[in-house]
């Protein structure tokens, strides 16, 4: 009788000695989880962060690029009307003189820009059978989009001033525009055309 019991007692025994080495094991899985799920969780943080900061930069030069070519055009279109005040009937000389005199100081009229490649281009046009002649100015032609853009405003006889304002915009983040875009740097143009006079050509 001794004898089976022993067994059994013995079997029970052997039971309950496994039973720690279990837990340990699964407090080793756990362990060992938990690690993983960090580290898992290090990589996802590392790689939404770069997302985060390439969308940031992106959000700033956007918003440097719009702020500068609202400052452009803005430029164009204040320089253009104040060529344009000379009145038709004056003497040419007073549109020629302001636009000489708009060339010599255009660093201080855009100091914020003049070392970004500034260039300002301003031209006296006239309209006769829907063909632009230039009278005066440091433009011997219009481009093509600035020459549609005045035709589409002035009527046949019409005189206008054309002002154009270039810039060269290196983004704040250029390796971030590089990778996007292909390039770290653009053109930055604005124009405006401002019919002064009309009934007779002025050249």
């Amino acid at each position: 009788m001794a004898g089976p019991r022993c067994r059994r007692d013995c079997g029970a025994t052997g039971d309950r000695a496994q039973r720690p080495d279990a837990r340990r094991s699964a407090a080793a899985l756990a362990g060992r989880f938990a690690g993983s799920r960090r580290g898992s969780m290090t990589v996802e943080f590392a790689l939404v962060g770069t997302v985060l900061a390439l969308l940031f930069a992106g959000i700033i030069d956007l918003f440097q690029f719009s702020t500068i070519t609202r400052d452009v055009e803005r430029s164009s279109a204040q320089i253009a009307n104040l060529i344009a005040s000379c009145s038709r009937s004056s003497d040419q000389s007073c549109t020629t003189n302001t636009m000489n005199t708009v060339i010599a100081k255009q660093a201080n009229a855009m100091i914020r820009y003049y070392r970004s490649g500034l260039v300002m281009s301003m031209a006296q046009i006239s309209e006769s059978n829907n063909t632009l002649k230039v009278c005066a100015g440091n433009m011997t032609y219009l481009e093509p989009d600035v020459a549609a853009s005045a035709l589409a405003q002035m009527a046949d006889k019409d005189n206008a001033i054309v002002v154009v304002v270039q810039i060269r915009y290196v983004a704040m983040f250029a390796r971030v525009s590089q990778v996007f875009t292909g390039s770290a740097s653009s053109i930055i143009r604005g124009w405006t055309t401002v019919v002064n006079s009309s009934g007779s050509n002025a050249c």
